[in-house]
């Protein structure tokens, strides 16, 4: 890891990030999702002072849907986050994000609602989207933010190109570490962050793979990589935020690009120093910490 810029404290939550997991796509995926819930246990934290949960679950297409509400009191009614988890399609559940959404709630002041979409091998897309979005309409707000943490960026992201036509649709979207699509426009940053800490570009090959029933790859299709859209000018205002040290860095700057391209109201922040699944760190690092305050600001900023 020499060859990245890394402070002392992410260095270390790196080391116990793989201390503590496994986690390899070089193993099956029912491994992974062992090795996955261990890292997931040892970075949890309890829910911040005055955080209410409750589960329920929205109807689908595709069946029930698992949804978790988080409430700060009694809370700020002008908007709702809806949260959805990252994991490459494949790991992620309501519990494997659970205290990073208690204390976005507690953040912003918002009721918080994740969504627990089905998963890969055993769905395949656009089975995700589709439960995503049956879970957005449940919701029956109008002004819901979408925060979504890696493919759940891809996902929040396919949700505003799918909806743009719609009567209702997300007041913004807050992308955090997004897969967007950025290996098929020859991104620098999938040649210099090739073999980053955590995420490396062999492994977004394994989990674009895994989102597929066939070796048929839908690249054109902005469902399955938004930035491939032929138009954008009905996203809602965005904000996409990128890990420095990850492959998946310039997909959110590409995504920005061509939002502002398109007349949209969009910024694109890059913290410098993080890796993918910097949010697990936000306890370990001091940088890291900043850069969570950082995304409850902008989701703030976009539902004001």
């Amino acid at each position: 890891m020499s060859e990245y810029d890394l402070d002392s404290e992410m260095l270390a939550f790196i080391d116990r990030y793989l201390e503590v997991s496994c986690l390899s796509t070089a193993t099956d995926i029912a491994q992974q999702r062992i090795d996955y819930d261990a890292m997931v246990r040892h970075f949890r934290y309890p829910h911040p002072r005055g955080i209410s949960s409750a589960d329920s679950m929205a109807a689908g297409r595709h069946g029930d849907i698992p949804l978790r509400r988080y409430r700060l009191g009694d809370g700020d009614a002008n908007a709702l986050i809806l949260f959805i988890h990252g994991g490459g399609f494949i790991l992620g559940s309501l519990d494997s994000h659970d205290d990073i959404c208690a204390e976005l709630c507690a953040g912003t002041g918002y009721d918080l609602v994740s969504v627990d979409y089905r998963l890969s091998p055993e769905f395949h897309h656009p089975v995700h989207l589709d439960d995503v979005e049956d879970a957005f309409k449940s919701l029956q707000h109008d002004n819901v933010i979408l925060v979504g943490a890696s493919a759940g960026g891809t996902l929040a992201a396919a949700l505003c190109h799918r909806l743009n036509s719609a009567t209702l649709k997300p007041g913004g979207q807050v992308l955090i570490y997004p897969s967007l699509g950025g290996d098929c426009f020859d991104l620098e940053s999938y040649r210099l962050n090739a073999n980053a800490p955590l995420l490396t570009a062999a492994d977004i090959d394994f989990y674009r793979g895994a989102r597929c029933a066939s070796g048929d790859l839908p690249f054109a299709d902005p469902e399955f990589y938004p930035l491939a859209a032929a138009d954008f000018s009905n996203t809602p205002p965005s904000i996409a935020i990128s890990a420095d040290i990850d492959p998946l860095r310039d997909d959110a700057m590409l995504y920005v690009e061509k939002l502002r391209a398109a007349g949209v109201r969009a910024q694109w922040i890059n913290e410098p120093g993080m890796v993918h699944d910097y949010l697990r760190a936000r306890h370990f690092s001091a940088a890291a910490g900043a850069a969570f305050e950082r995304i409850c600001d902008s989701v703030k900023r976009l539902a004001s």
